[in-house]
């Protein structure tokens, strides 16, 4: 027996070597879109608006000897954008404390993880949710109050649409005309600068455009369906059926609605920062997760709060939607 003494499992070291020695998440639209490389961490509680406005293209070369091109720095004065945080707690009672005496300090240390686990697990899910919004350039999300539920809304501008003459389930539509369609959406992309083009279908869309590469007879277009994607002439287009809760009534979200595609751009400056979180015991830094304990004293115990402040930013001229099933 030993005397418990939690708040060494709660120190930044020992929460990132925790976090570390966890399984990793998978969430489809932080995987696809905002993965690990386009993570960054914000050493403020704001951003500003010219931060994630910025516009990337090409500029003229300068003669030497003559001024400088002036890069565009987004929106004219200074506006920020203030991500909320994603906060959750757990509570460990006294008599738990008490029981944990009865544990070796490796059991104790294992009984703490998975309280971690379990609070970044629903931070994860959380910031898949936002970033599943981010894609139609707007997230709206409830957000908890003293005074109940309100909405965190933040607006990032238009995506690009698409609008395809013929449905992909109308027996009129053939494979070229497909193709054409993924073109053409392709161009759109294209034209603001980048090119390495996802296309992420919702399940009515995979599956009309899986039964028109399968219906026909010596296609003479290279076409192959696979469980998960569809190639056409070197377009490749995916069975994207990632949900999210929506928590106005708890019904499913589907990220891409089932009779949609979504053309991202991967090439695209996507970020998803981690702002600095509200949180002493944190440093007042920014990180992806961390978690303090606090004693209360009626009930008695620790309640152990886990903290994230993600905002994922999309860039919505490379981003296209275009509804394809009827």
């Amino acid at each position: 027996m030993f005397d418990i003494d939690v708040r060494k499992y709660f120190t930044p070291k020992a929460i990132a070597e925790t976090l570390e020695s966890l399984p990793p998440l998978k969430t489809p639209v932080m995987d696809r879109v905002y993965p690990e490389s386009v993570r960054k961490q914000h050493q403020f509680p704001v951003l500003g608006i010219n931060e994630i406005k910025k516009t990337i293209k090409n500029v003229p070369v300068v003669r030497r000897g003559t001024a400088a091109v002036v890069l565009d720095q987004g929106q004219g004065g200074i506006t920020y954008i203030e991500p909320q945080p994603i906060d959750v707690s757990s509570f460990l009672t006294a008599k738990e404390l008490n029981d944990m005496k009865l544990l070796s300090e490796k059991g104790v240390q294992d009984y703490i993880a998975e309280i971690i686990d379990y609070q970044r697990q629903v931070v994860r899910k959380t910031t898949e949710a936002l970033a599943a919004q981010s894609l139609k350039g707007e997230i709206s999300y409830p957000m908890k109050t003293n005074a109940g539920l309100d909405t965190y809304t933040v607006n990032f501008g238009s995506t690009l649409s698409y609008t395809v003459t013929t449905a992909w389930n109308n027996a009129n539509k053939k494979l070229a005309d497909v193709l054409m369609d993924l073109i053409s959406i392709s161009e759109l992309i294209n034209n603001k600068g980048y090119s390495n083009i996802a296309f992420l279908a919702g399940s009515s869309a995979f599956s009309a455009l899986a039964g028109l590469v399968l219906a026909v007879q010596g296609n003479r277009i290279n076409a192959q369906v696979t469980e998960k994607s569809i190639t056409v002439a070197g377009f490749t287009v995916e069975l994207f059926n990632g949900v999210y809760t929506d928590l106005t009534d708890n019904s499913t979200k589907y990220v891409i609605d089932t009779d949609k595609i979504c053309a991202v751009a991967l090439d695209a400056p996507f970020r998803l920062y981690y702002c600095a979180i509200d949180d002493i015991d944190a440093g007042l830094v920014a990180m992806p997760f961390f978690a303090t304990p606090e004693t209360k004293k009626n009930p008695s115990g620790i309640e152990i709060v886990g903290r994230s402040k993600p905002l994922p930013v999309p860039v919505v001229e490379a981003i296209c939607w275009a509804d394809v099933v009827s």
